[in-house]
């Protein structure tokens, strides 16, 4: 009699603590529903670009250079982003825009720059266009609020050539080298590396100051890093854990630019192990911490804002 009785009380325990692993198992499937349907929602804010739009306004900016127009590249992939490219990388413009070199006044990069500039003044629409900015990257204004954000590019000695970073003389890039990559990378997880990058950098916007936010192109490598071999869930809570937990490390080394726009990617870091090193892989961390400790959508939902 006195067996049967403890068995029972074990058996009653058991049952207890099963029932106490199914409900914390179902808080954590309802936790990861809720927030994977929060990141779902701010992903479609992100890709709110048209990218119908955006195709017809480059076949225009195509019309308005002209002869001038070697080849008009589209990228594509982010788009408008890119306030300083060297920093934040190829694929943050819409198009490469490669002229002829005889079209130039002469063989610089400023030259380049106002065959540009001049070619769009004249060609585009400029009752549509609330103005155009001409730097490293040109970026045309539109009167409805978007942008398109174009590199100039020309071929020189059967390579591409861009601008160098003082602006005056040629730095010769391999433009597809990268986009091949994460590409591949993308590829291999199911298309989810790059949802990934953009939900990453959104929250990388709202936590880090300037000084401290990698750029665009940056970003990508990392994430090209994160996600090598990887064989998690394929969720964007999860793929997100990942990207933040892996690059709080990697962005402590210097990273290569395989496109050879210039020798490393995340040049204004500095060395390897460097103070803004060190302090942005603690941010970054502390990101990952936020996710990793986080029991709520609200608490989420605060990181992306």
């Amino acid at each position: 009699m006195g067996g049967s009785g403890g068995g029972g009380f074990h058996s009653s325990r058991n049952a207890d603590q099963l029932r106490a692993e199914v409900q914390r198992d179902l808080q954590q499937a309802r936790l990861e529903s809720d927030v994977n349907a929060l990141l779902n929602e701010h992903l479609a804010q992100v890709n709110n670009r048209d990218i119908e739009l955006i195709n017809d306004r480059l076949d225009e900016i195509a019309a308005a250079l002209g002869e001038r127009l070697v080849d008009l590249d589209r990228l594509l992939y982010g788009g408008s982003v890119a306030k300083h490219t060297y920093v934040d990388g190829l694929s943050d413009i819409d198009s490469l825009v490669i002229l002829k070199p005889e079209t130039l006044d002469s063989d610089t990069p400023q030259a380049l720059r106002n065959a540009i500039d001049r070619a769009l003044h004249q060609g585009l629409d400029m009752g549509r266009v609330a103005s155009i900015e001409t730097g490293f990257a040109v970026t045309v204004t539109y009167t409805d609020g978007n942008q398109i954000q174009l590199l100039p590019a020309v071929e020189r000695s059967g390579e591409i050539a861009i601008s160098d970073k003082e602006g005056t003389g040629w730095s010769f890039i391999r433009p597809r080298a990268f986009q091949e990559r994460l590409t591949a990378a993308n590829r291999a997880q199911d298309g989810r590396v790059v949802p990934t990058i953009k939900l990453a950098k959104a929250i990388v916007d709202a936590r880090l100051g300037e000084r401290d936010r990698p750029g665009g192109y940056h970003m990508e490598a990392l994430a090209v890093e994160a996600f090598r071999g990887y064989e998690g869930p394929r969720h964007a809570k999860a793929m997100l854990a990942r990207f933040f937990s892996s690059a709080a490390e990697r962005i402590k080394e210097p990273v290569a630019d395989v496109t050879g726009q210039s020798e490393r990617i995340d040049e204004v870091f500095g060395a390897a192990n460097s103070a803004q090193r060190q302090t942005v892989s603690a941010a970054l961390r502390r990101i990952a911490a936020r996710m990793e400790n986080a029991t709520s959508v609200e608490e989420w939902r605060r990181l992306l804002e």
